[in-house]
């Protein structure tokens, strides 16, 4: 184990490793485009109608499950607030284009 702060490191016994990437969002450059939590997880289907202060979502329909505060604009896997974090259930996430296909026939593009 390495400690990123003081760049010391030493031997830990394991039964196992879990490898958490892009357990931080990494979204800063998202900032006033789309709606996200005090982590920086983007908002995204049921939770743009859960959070407060003030609304996230400008349409009477609800928002889709991986839509983001901006209609049209889709977020999958770690980047989203309250994903479980997972290689599994982010690729998952990714494979459910079909909400991107939905919104697109639906919208005439």
């Amino acid at each position: 184990m390495r400690d990123r702060d003081s760049g010391t490191t030493r031997d830990l016994p394991a039964a196992g490793v879990f490898v958490l990437i892009g357990a931080e969002s990494r979204t800063a450059w998202l900032a006033g485009t789309v709606a996200r939590d005090d982590r920086g997880h983007v908002l995204t289907g049921p939770d743009l109608l859960r959070v407060e202060p003030g609304p996230r979502w400008p349409l009477r329909r609800p928002p889709m499950l991986l839509g983001t505060s901006r209609p049209g604009v889709f977020a999958a896997g770690d980047v989203r607030a309250r994903s479980v974090k997972r290689v599994a259930a982010t690729a998952g996430e990714g494979a459910t284009i079909s909400l991107v296909h939905e919104y697109l026939e639906a919208h005439g593009s």
